[in-house]
């Protein structure tokens, strides 16, 4: 019988050694002590080991070079970013998904070029990480390949492409305002919710339009992003909201808009409102008159 076991790496994170599992790291009998040990290195968060995970991320088993990308995110160190774009050209599906992810939590420019080309990577999960790493980075130069990116052919990568032109800001207006449009309710739901976060006037119009969209969950997220949006002109549009008979939660959000949008044209519709016969529109319109000043008078709903 052998002396001595493989490492015990659990015990080694436990007393935050990191010598200690950077020498596990090499331990080449048990693939999965090597994969342990970098998941250690990546929760313990030591500069020390960020050499030993870079070389980590060309072992010969696949899920090390996972463990190796996703513990270099989580150390963050500016050292791990061109050997993580190289990881993106690897031929497991999670170790480029690794990679991309990783070089959006460092947040290093220099990934920009890679991770847009990797926005046409075969996997939807490798093009929906690459798309959340560029929002992460916020450089205008992914703009453009992100609003291609909308018109993925999966709705997982449309939404995070969205999401991550709503980060970028002005440059993604355009892209964001064309996603509205979008088939998923959940990107046109994004597309609205970064348009509001964007304060852009060229956005108002498009959000109006989005009211009045198909699902319900859309319209919630217009309302919203025009109570955000500062402008005036958002103003009757969502007195009409106000009005609906069929949405309740669409009055809900609209009531709330119209108070943040401080205009005092809304305080008739807002204090018509107070008779809503639902209660959380009730308590909305009652909130929306306080932050206009106006003292609500006793709502007559039950």
């Amino acid at each position: 019988m052998p002396l001595f076991g493989p490492p015990d790496v659990e015990k080694l994170e436990v007393r935050g050694d990191a010598p200690g599992l950077i020498k596990a790291l090499g331990y080449q009998k048990d693939w999965r002590v090597r994969r342990d040990a970098a998941e250690g290195l990546g929760r313990i968060g030591n500069a020390i080991a960020v050499e030993t995970l870079i070389a980590a991320l060309k072992d010969e088993t696949s899920g090390v070079r996972r463990a190796g990308a996703e513990a270099l995110g989580q150390i963050r160190d500016a050292r791990a970013v061109e050997p993580l774009i190289d990881a993106l050209e690897g031929r497991a599906v999670d170790v480029r998904k690794a990679a991309a992810e990783a070089l959006g939590r460092i947040g290093d420019a220099r990934a920009v070029e890679r991770l847009m080309a990797v926005l046409r990577d075969e996997s939807w999960s490798v093009r929906k990480a690459a798309a959340e790493a560029l929002g992460q980075i916020r450089d205008a130069r992914a703009a453009g390949p992100l609003s291609a990116t909308l018109q993925d052919r999966d709705a997982g990568v449309r939404k995070a492409a969205a999401e991550a032109l709503g980060q970028i800001g002005d440059p993604a207006v355009g892209p964001l305002i064309a996603a509205l449009e979008d088939e998923s309710w959940s990107v046109r739901r994004d597309a609205a919710e970064a348009l509001g976060r964007m304060r852009n006037a060229p956005a108002v119009e498009p959000l109006v339009a989005a009211l009045r969209d198909r699902d319900d969950r859309v319209r919630k997220a217009a309302a919203r992003a025009l109570g955000g949006a500062g402008d005036a002109r958002a103003v009757k549009p969502l007195v009409a909201a106000l009005n609906d008979t069929e949405d309740g939660w669409l009055r809900h959000y609209a009531a709330e808009a119209l108070g943040k949008l401080g205009n005092a044209g809304a305080v008739g519709p807002l204090e018509a409102a107070l008779q809503d016969p639902l209660a959380n529109v009730r308590q909305a319109a009652a909130e929306a008159l306080a932050a206009l000043g106006r003292q609500p008078r006793q709502s007559g709903g039950q």
